[in-house]
């Protein structure tokens, strides 16, 4: 008896959860836009689509315009995204913009020519990469964590924007940092920093050529 009483409410817990999470195929886009504290994950498909889930999933606004896919709360639940989530399937993905304290991740490593990824207003992207361009903006508060490998990274940072990247490869890496802003970067040959009005850059390895310029403060350090 207390087995087919559990094995119910598994079954009713399941179905209750199917019946919460809402479906909505979207057409092509490159590019993601992320708001109002959602969680985000990244699944690489065949199809485009959203699976949307959590307390508030009834209220998450899904828009794809020009192919940028937005991905926020209706106006009335603006900033009140927590405890909702959504798995966002994509065939293809160049540009991650994370906004308003939403956390976008994958398991997904991003094989590729080129991504960019943007961070701010206390948001999070944490990602794996094999690419040959990674261009990286994070600023008030925002922070983008990579993994894995790229050609080249440029790297642009200010009012307190954070790049950890010191398990993330590059042969080249561009760090500009303008009004504060942490860069956590590990390069094999070419390194070149500049620092405005304040800002930390944090070297990991022993990169063959390192260009730095300082104004108005800033530090580099060095961690093999």
């Amino acid at each position: 008896m207390k087995n087919i009483l559990f094995m119910l409410a598994v079954l009713l817990a399941f179905t209750a959860n199917s019946q919460n999470t809402i479906t909505k195929t979207v057409g092509e886009f490159t590019t993601l836009k992320a708001f109002d504290l959602i969680d985000v994950e990244l699944i690489k498909a065949e199809e485009n689509k959203v699976e949307i889930s959590g307390k508030n999933a009834k209220d998450v606004a899904v828009i794809n315009k020009n192919g940028v896919l937005k991905i926020r709360m209706k106006l009335e639940e603006s900033f009140d995204g927590r405890d909702t989530y959504v798995k966002v399937y994509f065939t293809n993905l160049e540009t991650i913009d994370a906004n308003e304290g939403a956390f976008v991740a994958s398991e997904h490593e991003f094989k590729q020519i080129e991504l960019t990824l943007k961070a701010q207003e206390g948001a999070l992207i944490k990602l794996q990469t094999q690419v040959t361009i990674l261009d990286i903006k994070a600023i008030t508060g925002g922070e983008v964590k990579t993994s894995g490998t790229a050609k080249k990274q440029l790297v642009n940072l200010s009012t307190g924007g954070l790049y950890s990247a010191k398990d993330l490869t590059a042969h080249d890496s561009e760090v500009t940092i303008v009004a504060g802003g942490e860069a956590k970067v590990k390069t094999l040959e070419n390194l070149d920093i500049k620092i405005r009005a304040g800002g930390l850059v944090v070297v990991y390895g022993t990169p063959k050529n390192v260009t730095k310029n300082k104004a108005l403060g800033g530090r580099i350090e060095y961690k093999n």
